[in-house]
């Protein structure tokens, strides 16, 4: 038996396997929806968390679980529970529901006659959908990852403690394919003091950057935002204070639960090979889209040549060299790292915002440039990065050896800016084929991430050129395996 027919033998069986599983854990879920029913249904008093598939919360375990984790005080009242859906999210997996808790408290007891102050909780519930096929693809992808790192070690120590959002529960399930997160409304933040009258309201840092296709809301002020030189170098500070805490921390490759651990250990083959194969498939749709009159975009020649060779050279003997190369740094990473993720928190001060990131679904370990490169191709106007990307990296860099992780003369600030202009471009070219035929996606924003990712490519060839070898990929099956 040649490689070729044991990878596919292995392929297959794996993704009946994962098939199976997913057969049982629909079955599991559809019972436990209709024993919930029934014993909540008569049980006054009690509550139970919400699951995936659920149209409701309830209150009495919302209370309880507020309360533990001292978001209201001892003693509130919840007296209104709004449940609406985020009609702005972009994002490719999972249900997301906007909360809003309306509570009382008391300010006095009740000999003083005070009377009580109606206050509001804002809170986002993130579910895994329901449904046999969503349930497989959260097993394929670890889709459930983003909970299980909210409720970690990692996350619990990472600094600031504004940089993650506040979660108030968090349930995963590997073997189910599901995963529920409560955690507080970033976007919704406020000042700790009532006179702190210098805060302004969290933007959305894409905002800043002029939101892609898509524009900034009328409701934004323009005057009150940094200028978009000002909140690229903010990003990449804040990313080399991240990726410091665990600059090449061998104990993350024991993560199982992370992304890439697996691949750093030489396993999970299958779904990495699974993923390029999606890519390949997608992107051979996307093209066919694309030369037609109905799906108005205009692929740039020499992207579509280099998406091509890069697919088809991908391979995993490729990546477990890339991923031994002990000159290659590695870190905890974002994996998704994009201003649509990330909140510019004003919420303290108006002249020293701290930035929020969420949306971990994607975090990994991995070559910390890439998480730059990604965010630059994705959200900064060409002029600004071709003007300003290499002095924020250098920001990024003197970070980096002021924190003591990196030394200047073992990792030089020319390493950081080819892998910079290399893991940006090979992040970026299979979820470019991803998205060129992915329901939904605009023409005018498939022509906007061509000219971006085109020019990012011609700021590396400025250098002489670079050499993309397709290693970091979004998990997908491919159509072909069942």
């Amino acid at each position: 038996m040649t490689a070729t027919s044991s990878s596919m033998l292995t392929s297959r069986t794996t993704y009946r396997y994962y098939s199976l599983q997913a057969v049982a854990a629909q079955a599991y879920a559809t019972l436990r929806r209709h024993l919930v029913s029934i014993v909540f249904s008569s049980a006054i008093g009690l509550g139970h968390a919400p699951n995936p598939g659920d149209s409701d919360i309830s209150i009495s375990w919302l209370k309880k679980t507020l309360l533990a984790a001292e978001a209201i005080p001892k003693g509130a009242t919840i007296t209104n529970v709004e449940c609406k859906g985020l009609d702005e999210n972009r994002g490719m997996a999972g249900v997301m529901t906007r909360v809003l808790v309306t509570y009382r408290s008391s300010n006095g007891s009740k000999e003083t006659g005070s009377e009580q102050d109606s206050q509001e909780l804002h809170l986002i519930l993130k579910k895994s959908a329901d449904g046999f096929r969503r349930r497989l693809g959260n097993i394929i992808s670890g889709q459930t990852r983003e909970a299980i790192f909210y409720t970690s070690d990692i996350a619990k120590e990472l600094t600031p403690s504004t940089l993650l959002p506040k979660v108030y529960y968090a349930h995963a399930s590997p073997w189910l394919g599901e995963y529920v997160i409560l955690m507080e409304d970033i976007k919704q933040r406020r000042g700790r003091a009532e006179a702190n009258t210098s805060a302004l309201p969290p933007v959305d840092v894409n905002f800043v950057f002029g939101n892609q296709i898509w524009g900034v809301p009328p409701s934004v002020d323009k005057s009150t935002l940094p200028s978009a030189v000002a909140m690229l170098e903010q990003m990449f500070i804040t990313a080399a204070g991240i990726h410091a805490q665990h600059w090449n921390d061998s104990r993350l490759l024991q993560l199982d639960w992370l992304k890439t651990a697996g691949w750093y250990r030489g396993t999970n083959r299958v779904r990495w090979e699974w993923s390029i194969q999606a890519s390949a498939s997608a992107w051979e749709k996307g093209k066919v889209m694309a030369s037609g009159e109905d799906y108005p975009v205009k692929y740039s020649e020499k992207l579509v040549k280099i998406i091509d060779e890069s697919l088809a050279s991908a391979s995993w003997e490729t990546l477990q060299r890339r991923l031994q190369d002990r000159s290659v740094p590695f870190t905890l990473s974002h994996g998704d790292f994009h201003a649509a993720n990330m909140i510019l928190d004003r919420s303290q001060s108006s002249t020293s915002p701290d930035l929020a990131i969420y949306d971990w679904s994607e975090v990994c370990i991995w070559e910390p440039t890439t998480d730059l490169g990604q965010t630059v191709i994705s959200d900064v106007a060409i002029p600004v990065f071709q003007a300003h990307a290499r002095t924020a990296l250098k920001k990024y860099w003197e970070r980096l050896v002021e924190l003591g992780v990196v030394k200047p003369s073992e990792y030089t600030f020319d390493h950081c800016w080819k892998a910079f202009l290399r893991g940006g471009v090979e992040k970026w070219l299979p979820m470019f084929a991803i998205l060129s035929s992915y329901p939904g996606m605009p023409a005018p924003a498939m022509q906007y991430f061509n000219d971006q990712l085109l020019a990012f490519i011609e700021l590396g060839e400025e250098e002489g050129g670079i050499s993309y070898d397709i290693t970091t990929v979004l998990c997908f099956a491919p159509p072909s395996a069942s």
